[in-house]
Parts: C-alpha cells; structure tokens; sequence
C-alpha cells in the first residue's frame, strides 16, 4: 500500500512585515520543500487574492500553510472554510496576534520545523454576517486605531499599533450603543468592545487574556466610556491583560452577540477593517470549525538544530 504524502500549498504575502515576505519567500519555500516535502508556492498580489488562492486550492492540497500577518491568515481562513485543507502558519506581518494561541515562533526555521511535525486541533472561528474572523472584532476605538495604522508608512511592528492608539486617543469620542448577550440587553456608551477567539489584538494588546480558541465561547471585553486623561492611563495595562480590573472594564463569555448603532460604529475583524459606520452586528462562534496545525508545549530548538 503506498504511503500517504502530505501536500502542502504556500500563501506568501510579499508585503507582509513592510517587505519582509518578498524577501524571504524563496527561503521560506525551500525550508519547506526541504524539511516537509512536496510544496507548490502562491504569492498574493491585492487585497483579498489571498482568499481567493484559498478558495481556488483548499480540497487540492492537505496543508496551507500561511506566510503573512494577521490579516493574510484573515483572508485564507475566509477562503478555504469548509474545504479539507489544514491550516499552518508561518508568523512574517506586523502583528502575529493570532499565533500566540498556537506557542509558534517568529523563527521561520522553527515554524517550519512545527508544521513538519504535524500536531492538530481543532479551533472555534467567529462570524459576523458573511465574515470570518479567527482571531477577533474590534469595534469603536479599537478599529478607528487600525484605520489610523493603515496610513503609516515607516514605522515597523508594535510601534505601527503604538503610533496609532496614540493619535487615535486625540481624535475619537466614545460611542452609544444597544449591546445584547446571555439574555440581556444594555444600552451604554464604549470607549470599545472586543471580541476575542484569541488573546491578543491591535499587534499585542491582551484585550481578551482569559480567552481560549477551543472552548466554543467568546471572551468579551466592554470598556465603557473613557476620558482621554483615563485612556491614556489604563490603555498601557492592556498590553499584560491588567486593564480587567479597572471599573470601566466588564468582561464576559458567550457564544453569540448583538450590537447595534443608531449612529453607525467602526469595526475591524483581524485588524481588517470591516468599515466605519456599521448599524448592526449579529456575532456568532463556529464551535470546532477549522483544524490547525501547532505547537503543543516549549521545545528545545538547539537539539534540533
């Protein structure tokens, strides 16, 4: 009987990390190709190509592995759902907050090295309307920041997100909105809402820290109006988790969500911005709906190497 051979598919998206993906898509290409075998390659072009490859390509392959950000593996995860393909993650954008679920590294090497060694699970996706979001939804401050970080031009990784929450501070104005979940509905005023699958968001903001990918809820974080003076203050403990117990800060679990904006409310889904003014939003998880390929504990990279 022959023996089953793993094919894998590889997105680059060359502008991932300023840059970083063009340079070091051939690399990466033959680190695969050596370490785990039969890989085609496919390079990204324009926003949403790279959903579009995993739509075309996502029951020919058994592996996509994705080199990119966080808004590449938004785009994959939304092409190739309901296809048998896995998914694997090299982590190249500027973010990389949805690999913290998986232990994965910034070395491409050692990524490689993971997804050779083939560990599965399978993880809850989120939806809202026809969108797929794996990581999480930002709404209020949180996407006028990535429409903010989408204009800079020469900063780099953090400081990108950094730069961005700094001059959103001075522009935005807390919005109101209906707010229903777990049976109760709540009209109030948010500086944000962010709804995590994983931890982090905004390029390592722990907005979410008690989240888990596997568990079929949402982690909810509400941070009711702020001053700026406030924001300024509390934003920092965001980036460990602390912000939680600040009195502004209400966080919950459950499965699915309504939100609502007479007004219109900004919201970005992976750091996707979804748009500026949207009225309603009808939230749901998908409960074990994509299998991912990732790093069970720590390992011991030199006695690899």
């Amino acid at each position: 009987m022959e023996a089953f051979v793993e094919k894998y598919a590889l997105i680059v998206n060359p502008f991932a990390g300023r840059g970083r993906g063009e340079r070091l898509a051939g690399e990466i290409e033959s680190i695969v190709e050596k370490r785990c075998g039969n890989v085609e390659i496919f390079l990204t072009e324009y926003p949403g190509h790279a959903k579009e490859i995993a739509s075309r390509i996502k029951n020919d392959f058994s592996v996509i592995i994705v080199a990119g950000g966080d808004g590449t593996l938004h785009e994959v995860v939304n092409g190739m759902m309901g296809g048998k393909a896995v998914l694997a993650v090299i982590p190249i954008g500027s973010g990389n907050d949805f690999v913290k679920m998986f232990n994965l590294p910034a070395d491409v090497g050692q990524a490689v090295e993971i997804i050779c060694r083939n560990n599965r699970m399978r993880i809850d996706v989120g939806k809202v309307g026809d969108v797929i979001f794996p990581n999480g939804l930002g709404i209020g401050f949180d996407a006028w920041v990535v429409r903010e970080s989408l204009k800079v031009k020469r900063l780099r990784g953090f400081l990108i997100y950094l730069y961005s929450v700094l001059k959103t501070l001075f522009l935005y104005k807390n919005e109101p909105v209906t707010f229903s979940a777990n049976g109760s509905v709540e009209e109030k005023k948010i500086f944000l809402i962010a709804v995590g699958n994983g931890v982090a968001m905004g390029g390592g903001f722990y907005l979410t820290p008690q989240a888990a990918i596997d568990d079929g809820k949402f982690d909810v974080c509400i941070i009711r109006a702020l001053k700026k003076r406030e924001a300024l203050i509390n934003l920092p403990k965001a980036l460990n988790g602390s912000h939680t117990s600040i009195k502004q800060v209400q966080m919950l679990r459950t499965d699915k969500l309504k939100i609502t904006s007479e007004k219109g409310i900004a919201v970005h889904a992976d750091g996707e911005l979804l748009g500026m003014n949207l009225k309603e939003l009808d939230i749901s998880i998908l409960p074990n709906a994509l299998e991912v390929i990732y790093n069970p504990k720590e390992q011991d990279w030199q006695a690899n190497e």
